[in-house]
């Protein structure tokens, strides 16, 4: 198989693959392939067409057939915009994530033409950060909106063709897979997949393994009262949307995340924390070396100013 410069591709079980991203690429987050068996689901399709071209080819390579069904988690940027790679095939969200995609990204892609000195500006920003987790975090960025803006005038919206309420069932010859949505955690409506023969899950930015979550377009307490249900599908292998591949154990890790985050800002309250001051809080020791750290500050300032 060719090697994609912008995701390697992990066996999970026979025909099960997720596609792990690799960084300041286009690609920006995971997303998988799935041979149930007669068909082929993609479950996100990647920040760029670029990627997701590479990504429906590893599929057809690996499966011998074209792709069938793709699955868009939610409707941020980084797992929607590689849509139009698939258009021959049924794309499949939530009504309120279909929505979201047909305003976010003919809106982001604007922006992006619009503003391509911002590239520069990162460029000087990296330069100039002696902080290397915030330099790193920056050079990252800076690739995968490098990606997105070189590709911006032959990108085109594809929307999903079909939308879901609370859950729809695939049925194949070699394994099932269940759509899941539960609300508004990370973003608006979030879905993942579950594959019960094979008890993995595939939930895209529900989880996040060694980087910092943004929860500021969700909703923080569902999102850990839907980690609980998560939790009784007893999984074995767990795909999140940014970091590695996981087990049912980083459940909780990403469950405690969040209780840590409500429990950090209650307590920054107490204390007087204000947002001029809140650079000067460090970061928890647990979670000191997650990637991207600019979205703990963001965090914290946006839980503090609901608290307010």
């Amino acid at each position: 198989m060719n090697i994609s410069k912008y995701f390697s591709l992990q066996q999970m079980s026979e025909g099960v693959y997720a596609a792990i991203s690799t960084p300041g690429t286009g690609s920006w987050a995971n997303a998988g392939i799935i041979d149930i068996g007669g068909q082929t689901i993609i479950f996100d399709t990647f920040a760029t067409p670029s990627a997701a071209k590479d990504l429906r080819s590893a599929a057809e390579e690996l499966t011998g057939r074209k792709t069938s069904y793709v699955i868009n988690s939610h409707e941020h940027i980084d797992h929607v915009h590689g849509n139009q790679v698939f258009s021959d095939a049924v794309i499949i969200s939530t009504n309120q994530t279909r929505q979201q995609i047909a305003v976010r990204q003919p809106n982001f892609i604007e922006m992006v033409k619009k503003n391509t000195h911002y590239l520069d500006q990162m460029r000087n920003e990296m330069k100039r950060e002696t902080n290397l987790a915030k330099r790193q975090e920056t050079e990252t960025l800076l690739g995968e909106y490098t990606a997105i803006t070189n590709g911006a005038d032959h990108s085109s919206l594809t929307l999903p063709s079909m939308t879901f309420k609370e859950k729809m069932i695939f049925h194949g010859t070699r394994r099932s897979a269940e759509l899941i949505t539960c609300g508004s955690c990370h973003s608006s409506s979030d879905s993942f997949l579950y594959l019960p023969e094979d008890r993995i899950l595939f939930l895209a930015d529900l989880m996040h393994i060694g980087c910092h979550a943004d929860f500021r377009q969700g909703d923080i307490d569902n999102w850990i009262n839907s980690l609980d249900k998560i939790k009784l599908l007893d999984a074995r292998v767990v795909v999140s949307g940014h970091g590695k591949v996981g087990t049912a154990e980083d459940l909780t890790v990403m469950q405690n995340y969040l209780l840590d985050f409500k429990k950090l800002a209650y307590d920054c309250s107490q204390k007087d924390g204000t947002m001029e001051n809140i650079h000067e809080l460090d970061i928890p020791e647990a979670y000191k070396d997650y990637l991207v750290p600019s979205v703990f500050y963001s965090n914290l300032r946006f839980l503090l100013e609901k608290i307010a």
